[in-house]
């Protein structure tokens, strides 16, 4: 669904076809899960704890990739190690996946993306193909100081390239847009899900003092500029942990034996 201003509405692609099986399906609107069809001998590779349900002769093997690759995918926002689920059995079988926060599934053919494609830290949730999809450790891309320092970005952001298909965790809802050739959009830093490798990132003046300090965002905002696509999300945990903050450590939790009034007692 195309919006005004060239934004797009993602959807859920089609999957593809794998051997008169879907090579993935998705379940549910939020908190999603998503289950991929095994054929004998196939393989999904995911985070660790990604794992919702499977068939009894799907089999888990741990994988490191090496050094290198294990402090690229602990600097990248994810686990060190890897999870291999294989259809052992000489049947159709299959795994599910979910995320650990309420949010839905996106997928991304990989195929599709020139070069690699930078995600929020800890986006990635698995990948399918033999060509397995390498999960690294990418340099924040902001062109000046002022944007590594002040743009909300981490300095270490998560690569993924290659592979078939990836599937990001997001929040809320997904929207795309295509930017051309120096063309500029200014996002809060917290909606971007995920951009191609050729966006560049500045940031920019919310503007006089009362903006920055009443307006409720920030001292600056993220200039992404083109080529490139880049995916935002409505809702990320950032938000969602402003509304529903933890509990501090001086608000108890039941009937404990610790200093307050509550024990019993004078």
């Amino acid at each position: 669904m195309s919006l005004w201003a060239g934004f797009e509405l993602w959807v859920p692609p089609s999957a593809p076809d794998n051997d008169g099986l879907p090579r993935f399906e998705i379940i549910g609107t939020t908190a999603q899960i998503v289950q991929f069809p095994l054929q004998p001998g196939q393989a999904i590779t995911g985070e660790p704890g990604s794992m919702c349900y499977m068939n009894n002769g799907c089999r888990l093997q741990i994988k490191s990739g090496g050094l290198m690759s294990m402090l690229g995918s602990a600097m990248g926002g994810e686990s060190p190690w890897k999870c291999i689920y294989t259809n052992k059995t000489q049947q159709p079988g299959y795994v599910a996946m979910t995320t650990d926060i309420p949010g839905v599934m996106v997928p991304i053919d990989m195929s599709q993306i020139d070069g690699t494609l930078r995600c929020k830290r800890g986006a990635w949730v698995c990948s399918t193909g033999d060509n397995e999809t390498e999960t690294l450790a990418g340099f924040n891309p902001a062109e000046s100081m002022a944007g590594q320092c002040c743009g909300g970005l981490s300095f270490i952001l998560q690569e993924l390239k290659g592979g078939e298909w990836s599937f990001l965790s997001a929040m809320g809802t997904v929207i795309t847009r295509e930017l051309s050739p120096g063309e500029e959009i200014i996002v809060d830093t917290n909606s971007i899900l995920a951009m191609t490798g050729s966006i560049s990132v500045d940031v920019r003046q919310v503007g006089d003092c009362g903006a920055m300090c009443c307006a409720g965002e920030g001292a600056f905002n993220t200039v992404l500029t083109g080529p490139g696509k880049v995916w935002l999300q409505s809702m990320p945990i950032e938000k969602l942990r402003a509304l529903f903050p933890a509990p501090s450590k001086n608000e108890g939790g039941g009937a404990g034996g610790g200093d307050g009034d509550g024990g019993g007692g004078e």
